[in-house]
């Protein structure tokens, strides 16, 4: 492990292009594991992790804040530009650095996650579910078996159930707190519907079938909106496709990745 400016935690494999991963909310750097290790003998792969895991955490950011803290890491590793991918929270961050800082990017992995924003319905219910964790202490496990479906797809529950259980242990160690303050980055983001129509960079768009909490009929119109963009739908995966399947997640991005100019 390594230590970027100022807080932030980061894993780098390989040389080559660079490819950066931004982990999604509850997860950490090592959720891409699997694509770190298919890719790092042809690309510089770094996966990093939100302040939320690094004990840097604060009470409020935004997904602006995510976005300057991402560009901190690239320019603390003097990067000038990579392929960035993704996952949910992280994929609201990588859309908005797409619009903000295009001259940044070779190009733009969203991994389930949508332009779109929530709607009040949705908003209430986050709103409520993660006001629970506003608590001295650690994420309770209650809390952590009632999120757990919303990011892990039925599939993984019947054919991986050490892969969830993996992450229902890690969650409970969490400050319940950081896993509120990555909610409130997210919850009320604005609609980049129209604005994404603008993205120039090469992107693609990895979407489980199964994701019940951004179903796959919310991502695909991306692949649609900018211009050149592409959809690999997952099949058997829920919102987390990489890990969940990483064997076709691998390929897709691969393939990808392998056509950019």
């Amino acid at each position: 492990m390594s230590e970027a400016a100022p807080t932030l935690a980061y894993d780098e494999r390989g040389s080559g292009r660079p490819v950066v991963f931004s982990h999604g909310t509850l997860m950490d750097r090592t959720m891409f594991d699997p694509q770190v290790e298919a890719l790092a003998g042809s690309y510089r792969v770094i996966a990093y992790d939100h302040p939320a895991r690094t004990g840097g955490w604060a009470e409020q950011y935004s997904l602006g804040d995510l976005v300057d803290n991402c560009i901190g890491l690239l320019d603390a590793l003097e990067i000038e530009r990579c392929v960035l991918a993704g996952m949910s929270m992280g994929g609201f961050m990588a859309i908005e650095l797409a619009l903000r800082h295009p001259e940044r990017l070779d190009g733009l992995i969203i991994i389930d996650a949508i332009a779109g924003d929530y709607s009040p319905e949705e908003r209430v219910l986050f709103k409520a579910e993660f006001d629970k964790l506003d608590i001295d202490g650690s994420v309770p496990r209650e809390w952590a078996e009632w999120v757990a479906p919303l990011v892990f797809g039925l599939k993984a529950f019947e054919r991986n159930p050490a892969l969830v259980e993996h992450w229902l242990g890690r969650w409970c160690t969490y400050p319940a707190r950081s896993v509120l303050s990555e909610a409130r980055a997210w919850i009320d983001k604005d609609d980049r519907t129209d604005a994404i129509r603008a993205i120039q960079t090469p992107t693609l768009v990895v979407h489980g079938q199964d994701d019940v909490v951004l179903a796959l009929d919310r991502a695909a119109p991306m692949a649609e909106l900018i211009p050149n963009a592409r959809l690999a739908a997952i099949a058997d995966a829920g919102h987390s496709a990489n890990l969940e399947q990483p064997g076709p997640v691998n390929a897709a991005i691969g393939e990808f990745l392998s056509g950019l100019a």
